[in-house]
């Protein structure tokens, strides 16, 4: 009897141990150990950050929903940096762009941010109707760091437990970033305060709407795959895509709820490609109708190709 309690204890022990050492702390070289959070590692560049602890207490709320989904616990580490410091911690531009790490960090920004700097310029091509709604659920002073920031570090958290299931690489990087936005959906709908859900969706509904995106270079999923980095450095472009991602993400949420987001998951880990190698297209749909249904994968069609 005593030896087998012995040996569950080495095994709780062990399970817990991989948990943590799936964090890459060598990104926190140089920041400051906030200690802001019980859920989770807070790590900054400024010993006093300001502004941060409404993000902290929605990735809160979003890891209890993740984890009782997802029937995890999930260890990770949330880093703030600002700015100046961004290209010392990120793998890409622009400075503040939310980013997650298969090391089990999440990425954010300090201060205000490069696009929401950009898009707050652009404000001036708004009617005076929307900019009322936007102030209505930005504030009068319009912050769209709460969707930069706030918003988006629930898609970035959601990453995260693609990436616990899966070492490295990804099958699609466009299901990818659908799951990301299916989860945030859920997460933003499930938060105490619903001015997160609001403030997203709003916003690139209006960005839809006002069809402020130029004319964008890239349009496919194969370019999406094979031009990633491009897109995310044309900005514009790699927003129009999650805009896109968005839209089927909240029909599928809307059609299925939660449930969908555990089947989803369970798809990106089936089609791990250190597991399967590179599937092809036609396989690959029939693997999505089989995990997510044919209405969804009807819903996922993608209609930009041209």
């Amino acid at each position: 009897m005593r030896s087998s309690i012995i040996l569950i204890l080495i095994l709780v022990s062990s399970c817990k141990q991989v948990k943590s050492d799936w964090i890459d702390r060598s990104l926190h070289e140089g920041l400051y150990n906030l200690d802001y959070s019980e859920s989770f590692e807070t790590y900054s560049i400024n010993k006093n950050p300001k502004n941060i602890k409404n993000t902290i207490g929605n990735l809160e709320e979003a890891k209890l929903y993740y984890d009782a989904i997802f029937k995890e616990d999930l260890i990770f580490a949330v880093l703030f940096v600002d700015n100046q410091n961004w290209d010392k911690y990120a793998y890409a531009p622009p400075p503040g762009m939310p980013q997650s790490f298969y090391g089990g960090n999440i990425l954010l920004g300090l201060g205000k941010s490069v696009m929401a700097s950009r898009w707050e310029q652009t404000l001036s091509q708004f009617s005076g109707s929307e900019i009322d709604t936007l102030k209505f659920h930005f504030g009068d002073s319009i912050d769209l760091d709460l969707f930069f920031r706030d918003g988006l570090s629930l898609h970035e958290l959601a990453h995260l437990y693609q990436f616990v299931k899966i070492d490295d690489g990804m099958q699609r990087r466009w299901l990818s970033e659908l799951f990301a936005n299916l989860c945030q959906v859920g997460a933003a709908k499930n938060l105490s305060n619903n001015s997160v859900y609001y403030q997203m969706d709003v916003f690139q509904q209006l960005l839809i709407d006002k069809e402020l995106w130029g004319d964008v270079q890239y349009r496919t999923l194969q370019d999406f795959e094979e031009h990633y980095f491009d897109i995310m450095k044309l900005g514009r472009n790699y927003g129009w895509y999650q805009t896109q991602f968005y839209v089927i993400a909240k029909q599928l949420h809307e059609k299925y709820g939660d449930d969908v987001l555990q089947n989803f998951r369970n798809l990106l880990i089936a089609i791990d490609p250190k597991k399967v190698s590179e599937i092809e297209d036609d396989k690959l749909e029939l693997l999505i109708e089989q995990y997510l249904g044919k209405e969804a994968l009807n819903i996922i069609n993608w209609d930009h190709d041209s």
